[in-house]
């Protein structure tokens, strides 16, 4: 086994080149009146990790590196926060200094092909990331953004971007990949408006991170068809408790921390009290109405305290106190309040023994839209960095029809959650 793993590492390193670097700056500079931006106090709750994602282009055609990096350049003008750099670790703003963004380019000797839909994300994916950036905590960089081009044999390439989560939640990273696309193709792109705030201390912290690396922890992806969760949703009305009508979203969400608790539970004997902390985008809602435009981080947790008195976890009280989180925000008026509202829900947490579970979704999210010419990607991976418990990401199924999950787990009960038969019932074949 270990010689096994001492080959497979050998050959990683062989295949994976890096050929070339270079710094993107802005096309203008930046005006002196925006050489400043102050985070949102919404930025300030994230940690300093970062969020890798890679596009999957089979019909990449190498002569257009050139229109890539200047489009990049481009785009940067508007979205200059992302070519500055913070003063210090804990700094509560960007120096907008237009240093720039890294720009690598890598050969891959792999098939595009070997790579995509690839059930289990294992260390060959992550040499796709430039410097491995948010692969762990240990990855880390004053950019605040690295992008990698990865070349591969036979044709194709794997657009890797790795963005600070301290200025940019999926939304604002999104918009940003559209911005660079729409630019790259020739056409006229939505500009953003960066959410700031007048508040320039530092008294928010942010959430905890905590270094899992050394916790065997394994990623696997997972589709849920539309069939399937309409069949699972059928089942939740049928128990004529409330809510009804629960969304894809909820449903699955409650799904996948159900069965994950379930796992949890029979490795270790007992169940733990276990908390569900679920990532919830605030734009459109009623606090105060921000822009179709807005970037940063708008997005706020609802933590689901899960009742175990009974001594299992129940899909239809989990979607309950789920959706009454979710509708707790629509009673905030301002950010201040949201911000309120979840140090009331953390606070009671403090040193409690309980295992918290981390779920996001990016459904509805135009990741898969993402064209630079090249045609849409046929795939995309999310890495989820080693800095969190269990994790759960959720995004349309490239498809079109359900939705993918990646999901993160201990290796050991990840081993028993894939064989869960309220998980197998609903997912497309394994």
């Amino acid at each position: 086994m270990i010689m096994a793993k001492l080959q497979r590492f050998g050959r990683i390193r062989q295949l994976h080149t890096i050929i070339s670097q270079e710094t993107i700056k802005p096309s203008s500079p930046t005006p002196p009146h925006l050489k400043t931006h102050n985070l949102s106090l919404l930025d300030r709750f994230v940690g300093h990790i970062h969020m890798p994602i890679v596009f999957f282009y089979p019909n990449y055609d190498h002569g257009d590196t050139h229109i890539l990096k200047k489009s990049l350049s481009q785009s940067l003008t508007q979205y200059y926060p992302f070519a500055g750099r913070f003063p210090a670790p804990h700094a509560p703003h960007i120096n907008c200094n237009d240093e720039g963004v890294v720009f690598l380019e890598a050969s891959n000797n792999g098939r595009l092909d070997e790579f995509i839909r690839k059930k289990e994300h294992d260390e060959t994916m992550d040499r796709l990331i430039p410097n491995g950036l948010g692969c762990t905590m240990h990855k880390t960089s004053p950019n605040l953004i690295e992008v990698q081009l990865n070349h591969f044999a036979g044709g194709g390439a794997a657009l890797a971007v790795s963005i600070s989560h301290k200025l940019a939640d999926a939304l604002t990273m999104a918009s940003f990949f559209n911005h660079w696309a729409t630019v790259t193709r020739g056409g006229s792109p939505i500009n953003p408006s960066f959410v700031s705030s007048s508040v320039t201390n530092n008294e928010i912290l942010g959430f905890p991170l905590i270094d899992t690396e050394k916790l065997n922890y394994v990623r696997r992806r997972f589709v849920f068809p539309n069939s399937k969760l309409y069949e699972l949703k059928n089942k939740v009305n049928a128990m004529g408790t409330s809510p009804m009508n629960p969304s894809r979203v909820e449903l699955l969400t409650s799904l996948l921390f159900k069965c994950a608790v379930d796992s949890a539970t029979r490795k270790s004997g007992s169940l733990m009290p276990s908390n569900l902390f679920h990532t919830v985008n605030m734009r459109n809602r009623n606090i105060k109405k921000f822009p179709e435009t807005a970037a940063g981080n708008l997005s706020t947790t609802v933590i689901a305290k899960i009742a175990t008195d009974s001594g299992e976890i129940k899909l239809h009280e989990v979607i309950g106190t789920l959706r009454k989180g979710i509708m707790e925000l629509e009673e905030l008026s301002n950010v201040e309040e949201v911000i309120g509202n979840l140090l009331s829900k953390l606070s009671p947490l403090e040193g409690e023994q309980s295992r918290a579970y981390i779920s996001s979704s990016m459904c509805r999210f135009p990741f898969y839209e993402m064209d630079f010419g090249w045609g849409k990607p046929v795939d995309i991976m999310f890495r989820i960095p080693e800095v969190n418990d269990s994790c759960v990401l959720l995004m349309d199924a490239q498809s079109g029809d359900g939705i993918e999950a990646l999901v993160r787990l201990q290796e050991e009960e990840m081993d028993i959650f894939r064989k869960d038969k309220d998980l197998l019932a609903y997912v497309e074949d394994m």
